[in-house]
């Protein structure tokens, strides 16, 4: 499969424009919740590689998908959260605070954890009769460049321009918005014909891996004795992926098709994010004064 320069520069840049952005939105003061409550952003971050391949192993199982549509699945489960999950938290009055540290080690941890993911899942599931030629040491190493780079350095702009940093800040929310449309945009439209025939069938597999993360995000905070704000934002926060690293990373590694499933994930998931952080916001939980546990 052969790439053009919209896969092979285009998207990777603007991605890492949007990982520079998030960065500046961040500071080392928010990592303190990781030693206040060291459980939680575990269970939230680390978990997220693995509930949500879990949920890809059984959508790709339940609805036979296989080739390009089926690692396209696993690629969706793959990925961290991303700013998007932060925004329905706050809608949703969940637990902010760690929601943004889920969102950041999940998104740091990615570079290792997202090509293994995908390595192991493609080549143990059956999708073709041939292993599946995943190129981990080039997606980690353009994962890195993408992610860990760019977020250091929005990092260490926010430490020594506090004030431009603050500035920029709805801009680059606007940017990131608008830059997850265009991906989906040259998705479908590299796809068109694909999403039309496949539509029944991956659009009932997005829906289901998405439904599936938000109960197993949910249940696996109710396991480890959290209260519901918590839960809530373990529910969000592994639901709802960052697909636009999945789309760019599916483009330039593997083919257009592997793609659609990202895009599709990404319209279902703000349709399930906004309800349920509609429904949540106007029923706050019993145990909100309760004390949480670490």
């Amino acid at each position: 499969m052969q790439f053009g320069v919209l896969e092979k520069v285009l998207l990777p840049l603007l991605l890492a424009i949007v990982m520079f952005g998030m960065g500046m939105g961040l500071q080392v003061s928010d990592f303190r919740r990781v030693l206040q409550t060291p459980l939680q952003a575990l269970v939230g971050s680390i978990g997220h590689f693995i509930l949500m391949p879990i949920a890809a192993f059984i959508v790709v199982k339940a609805t036979g998908l296989t080739g390009g549509l089926a690692l396209g699945v696993i690629i969706v489960g793959s990925c961290p959260s991303g700013p998007t999950s932060n925004l329905l938290n706050y809608l949703a009055k969940a637990d902010v605070a760690l929601a943004v540290v889920i969102t950041t080690l999940s998104t740091l941890l990615c570079p290792i954890l997202m090509p293994l993911v995908v390595s192991f899942m493609g080549n143990n599931l059956g999708l073709s009769s041939s292993p599946v030629a995943v190129p981990v040491v080039n997606m980690l190493q353009l994962v890195f460049v993408i992610i860990a780079i760019p977020i250091s350095l929005g990092m260490l702009v926010r430490n020594k321009a506090p004030k431009f940093a603050t500035a920029v800040e709805r801009p680059y929310k606007i940017f990131s918005v608008l830059f997850l449309l265009f991906v989906i945009v040259v998705v479908l439209g590299k796809n068109w014909d694909s999403f039309l025939t496949n539509l029944p069938l991956v659009g009932p597999a997005m829906i289901l891996q998405n439904l599936i993360g938000l109960v197993m995000g949910f249940y696996s905070g109710k396991l480890f004795g959290f209260g519901t704000k918590q839960c809530r934002t373990l529910s969000i926060e592994v639901a709802i992926q960052n697909t636009t690293l999945g789309m760019t990373v599916a483009m330039t590694f593997f083919s257009p098709e592997s793609a659609l499933p990202g895009a599709i994930f990404s319209l279902w998931m703000y349709v399930t994010g906004l309800t349920l952080a509609s429904y949540w916001a106007k029923n706050p939980p019993k145990d909100e004064l309760a004390p949480q546990a670490a």
